[in-house]
């Protein structure tokens, strides 16, 4: 009895410190103009999840980029299903800033009918994008009217730290809403859980 007592105890502790464990620290800062030609600062996001996404405009293959919006899209439609939902943004940062200007990003939003409340496509100057690309090993490299690039995206918290990155398109907006759901739980935790029990006597 005394071993499972204290088999109970190591796990509660165990369970304790997984909860705890530190968030990792927000990305940085960077400068961006969205689709409808407003500047704004990437922190302006604080206090939603966010989406964040790396795309180009010009993007030819269908399951890259334009399955990237429409899964996007998806997820939109099932968070806002669900009752006392925190807020979301959906960011779409591009990769190909010579050629996406607000305008053409303004053209692919409505394109692809996205709700533009939830939605901000940006660019940029091309140093800030290929900075905030780098924060999650994503590069893009043009060549021959394209753009060469690796895919991921990225669920950040409210306070813009890394929640998961799922890589290509290899995600489901269920798979999304679960990695947030659980997110929010244990960041809720610790206030609720307590002190774990005390060791049984011997």
């Amino acid at each position: 009895m005394r071993i499972a007592g204290l088999l109970e105890f190591g796990l509660a502790l165990f369970s304790a410190a997984a909860l705890a464990a530190p968030t990792p620290p927000p990305i940085g800062n960077f400068a961006l103009v969205d689709q409808n030609g407003k500047p704004f600062q990437l922190h302006d996001l604080r206090g939603n999840y966010v989406f964040l996404t790396f795309i180009f405009t010009r993007c030819p293959l269908p399951k890259m980029c334009p399955l990237t919006m429409s899964r996007s899209n998806e997820l939109v439609r099932q968070w806002g299903r669900l009752k006392g939902a925190p807020p979301l943004r959906i960011l779409a940062v591009t990769l190909d800033p010579e050629h996406d200007t607000p305008k053409v990003l303004k053209s692919y939003a409505r394109r692809h009918r996205v709700d533009e409340r939830v939605f901000r496509l940006a660019t940029g100057v091309p140093q800030v994008l290929s900075d905030l690309a780098a924060e999650f090993n994503v590069a893009g490299f043009p060549g021959q009217g394209s753009i060469t690039h690796n895919m991921k995206n990225i669920l950040l918290g409210p306070e813009l730290s890394a929640v998961k990155a799922y890589k290509d398109n290899e995600w489901t907006a269920p798979q999304v809403i679960g990695d947030m759901s659980r997110y929010r739980a244990r960041e809720q935790a610790p206030t609720k859980a307590g002190t774990p029990p005390l060791p049984p006597s011997p």
